[in-house]
C-alpha cells in the first residue's frame, strides 16, 4: 500500500508562529528587531531580539546557536558520537557511567516528572521509538510482538543516578530525551542572550518557545498556537514574558499508512501512539518542563492531564482531543493576552 510521508521538519509544520511577526518587524525599523533562522536538533529554530546594536545582536544569537549545537552533541538520539549514544551504548546492567553535568541535570528532571506522571512521560522510551524509525525515508508500522519485548525495557524507576553517573538497571534499556531536551537547550540558549546583554527576545524551536523582555520596553512577545488540522490557522493567542511555552502534536512527526495515523508521540506502557489527543500545550516557568509536561499532558488525555496540570504551581495548560473538544486548566483564561477566539471557532470549549 502506498504511504503517505508527512515531514514535520518543514517551516509549515512548527508547532508555533510569533503572531504578527512580520507586523512588529516593519512597524518601525527603528525598534531594532534581529532575526536567524537555522536548523537544528531535527527542527527549524529561530532566534528574534530586540537590540539597538547590530554587532552586538549577531555576536549574542551566535552564541545561543553555539549553545544549542553543543547540546545537541550531547543530547541527540540520532547522533553516532553524541555522549547519549555513547552513554546508551554502555549503561546497560547497572554500569555506572560518568556522565556530563547537562546530561545529568536533564536526565534528573527527566526522571522527577516520570515520577509526577506516573509514567506518562518516560524518557527510557528508547528501545520503542528504535522500532518505529521515524526518522526513516519508509516507516513501517513495528511488529507488536516486538513492542511488547520492547516495553520491558521502559521504566524511568530503573535509571539509577549517583553523584554524577548515571546505569540503566537492565541490559537493553536506553535513554531518549526528544520529549525534554530540546526544552533544555532553548533553555540554555536564552540564558547565552542574557549573558550577553540581551534585554528582549524569544527563541522558537519547532514549538518549544520562551520569551523573555518586553518589545521597546512595553509589551511581552505575543505568540499563537497553531491549529492541529490546519497549520495556517491560529486556535489561540497569549502573551509570553519570561515563561516557556511547547505543544506537543501528533502532526509533528508521523505517516499515514491505511488512513491510519501514525505518529511519534508513543505511550511508555505499550509503545504505540496514544489516538485520544490530538495536541495538548503547556506554559511554565522553563521550557524544559513545558516540553515534558507536554508530552506527558498528551499521554494522559484530556480528564487526567488536566487534573495533573491542576496540581501543579505556576503550570497552565491546554488539551485538544480527537473528538474535538478543547480543555485546559483552571488558570490557563488568565494569562496575559490570552484569547480563544480560533479556539472557539474550530472546535468545542470545555
Amino acid at each position: 500500500m502506498y504511504t503517505k510521508l508527512i515531514f514535520s521538519h518543514f517551516l509549515h509544520y512548527l508547532s508555533f508562529t510569533i503572531i504578527c511577526l512580520s507586523l512588529i518587524s516593519c512597524e518601525t525599523e527603528n525598534k531594532n528587531i534581529f532575526k536567524r533562522t537555522q536548523f537544528i536538533m531535527g527542527t527549524l529554530v529561530e532566534i528574534s531580539i530586540q537590540e539597538s546594536n547590530k554587532k552586538l545582536a549577531q555576536k549574542a544569537i551566535n552564541k545561543s546557536f553555539n549553545e544549542m549545537s553543543r547540546l545537541e552533541k550531547i543530547m541527540s538520539s540520532y547522533l553516532p558520537d553524541s555522549e547519549l549514544t555513547r552513554f546508551n551504548s554502555l549503561a546497560g546492567g547497572e554500569v555506572k557511567v560518568p556522565v556530563s553535568p547537562d546530561l545529568l541535570k536533564v536526565v534528573q528532571r527527566g526522571v522527577y516528572w516520570g515520577k509526577l506522571s506516573n509514567g506518562a512521560i518516560d524518557i527510557s522510551i528508547g528501545p520503542a521509538i528504535k522500532l518505529w524509525e521515524f526518522n526513516s525515508e519508509r516507516p513501517i508500522i513495528p511488529d507488536k510482538k516486538n513492542l511488547v519485548d520492547a516495553a520491558k525495557f521502559i521504566n524511568y524507576k530503573d535509571i539509577i543516578i549517583e553523584g554524577n553517573s548515571i546505569s540503566l538497571k537492565k541490559k537493553g534499556m536506553s535513554l531518549n530525551l526528544g520529549a525534554i531536551g530540546k526544552g533544555f537547550a532553548v533553555d540554555q540558549a536564552i540564558r547565552e542572550l542574557k549573558k550577553s546583554g540581551i534585554k528582549s527576545g524569544v527563541i522558537n524551536a519547532g514549538g518549544d518557545l520562551r520569551a523573555f523582555g518586553l518589545i521597546t520596553g512595553k509589551r511581552p512577545w505575543h505568540v499563537g498556537i497553531q491549529h492541529p488540522r490546519k497549520p495556517e490557522q491560529i486556535i489561540a493567542s497569549l502573551d509570553i514574558k519570561d515563561k516557556g511555552i511547547a505543544t506537543t502534536g501528533d502532526y509533528q512527526r508521523y505517516f499515514i499508512k491505511n488512513k491510519a495515523r501514525y505518529h511519534h508521540i508513543l505511550n511508555p506502557k505499550n509503545g504505540w501512539p496514544t489516538n485520544k489527543t490530538i495536541s495538548a500545550t503547556v506554559v511554565a516557568d522553563t521550557v524544559m518542563d513545558a516540553d515534558a509536561l507536554s508530552t506527558a499532558l498528551f499521554i494522559l488525555g484530556t480528564k487526567k492531564g488536566i487534573d495533573f496540570i491542576n496540581s501543579l504551581e505556576r503550570v497552565e495548560g491546554m488539551i485538544v482531543s480527537d473528538r474535538g473538544y478543547a480543555s485546559y486548566s483552571s488558570g490557563f483564561h488568565n494569562v496575559s493576552g490570552f484569547s480563544l477566539l480560533g479556539l472557539k471557532n474550530n472546535f468545542i470549549t470545555k
